[in-house]
């Protein structure tokens, strides 16, 4: 028979099992049980829990939904369908269908891939893209604090572009072209602007508003570490001529943080160049800081050969300024 009570005196004294001297179970009762003033019934103490206890479950979770988030980003930068996301963001960029061969996350979260290539990549007066292993690291935190990823460096072995007038009398794809127009300009290449196939008035309304300043991608650059070797540039003209040509191409941008203001190293590097008047040169080197309002020339140096085989002497200066991104020396 078990037994019930409602008095404040505990029931009598009872053996380990919980059965009492008269022979009863009495339910609810152990040491910790108090009276209820309100229910005038025993109810059970609740044990107390420490400060450190709470801390250290709380420390817990939060490793454990952590090690969740990561092991998912993870696992998701391993499938087929990363890969086809990066695909499809390149193609908006570039406006030119792209074919990555391979794509995966670091164990630290940081982006690699190989076989990069755009379609027609290779064809005369084709523009395209291709690199054959690439890897870009994210910033994660600086000075400022934590914040959203972003772009620490990036490096890219085995580049090759090609650019080639589009309707719009620019070069296609336009977001690479401002930084082949960078170089060209530094290295004095004086390639002739593409002409417009048509006027823009004689484009539909749709196509005509497309052609808007491409975004500016040099300034991106300036703003993370940049390696860039064995790379060739190409410039095509309307006919798929061939205008210029760079090869062997080796490019660096360091940027550097210093007390008072920021600089950026520049570092380019040419082993041979080819251009339409019949020029050639072969071991260009273009170095400098851009100190924002000043440029500090480190080295400029290129060795040319006109038409014909006549050797040109030794270009110890850097070409003038012919726009404003230019850095003028």
């Amino acid at each position: 028979m078990r037994g019930f009570w409602t008095k404040r005196e505990a029931p009598p004294a009872a053996d380990p099992s919980g059965r009492s001297a008269d022979g009863q179970i009495y339910i609810g009762w152990n040491e910790k049980s108090k009276m209820n003033e309100a229910t005038n019934k025993w109810t059970e103490k609740p044990p107390r829990r420490g400060l450190f206890s709470g801390l250290r479950g709380f420390f817990l979770t939060t490793v454990l939904l952590a090690a969740l988030l990561y092991g998912s980003v993870y696992v998701i930068g391993l499938m087929d369908g990363f890969r086809a996301f990066l695909e499809d963001h390149l193609k908006a960029s570039l406006d030119l269908r792209v074919r990555i061969t391979k794509a995966w996350l670091t164990p630290a979260l940081n982006l690699e891939f190989e076989g990069l290539t755009t379609e027609g990549f290779g064809r005369k007066g084709q523009p395209g893209l291709q690199i054959q292993h690439g890897f870009i690291e994210w910033c994660w935190h600086d000075e400022t604090g934590w914040h959203l990823p972003g772009v620490r460096r990036v490096v890219m072995r085995g580049v090759g572009v090609a650019f080639a007038p589009d309707d719009y009398g620019r070069w296609d794809p336009p977001p690479l072209a401002v930084v082949g127009a960078q170089i060209a300009d530094w290295c004095s290449f004086k390639i002739p602007p593409p002409k417009p196939e048509r006027a823009l008035s004689s484009l539909e309304p749709k196509a005509a508003g497309a052609a808007k300043p491409p975004p500016d991608l040099l300034g991106r650059l300036q703003k993370m570490r940049l390696e860039i070797a064995d790379a060739r540039l190409v410039w095509w003209d309307s006919d798929g001529n061939e205008l210029a040509a760079a090869n062997k191409l080796r490019f660096a941008i360091l940027p550097l943080t210093l007390p008072s203001r920021e600089v950026t190293h520049y570092w380019l590097r040419m082993d041979e160049v080819t251009l339409h008047d019949g020029r050639r040169a072969h071991d260009i080197r273009c170095e400098f800081f851009d100190l924002g309002e000043q440029k500090l020339m480190v080295e400029f140096r290129a060795d040319w050969i006109r038409g014909g085989g006549v050797m040109l002497p030794a270009v110890t200066t850097p070409p003038p300024a012919t726009n404003a991104v230019v850095p003028k020396f």
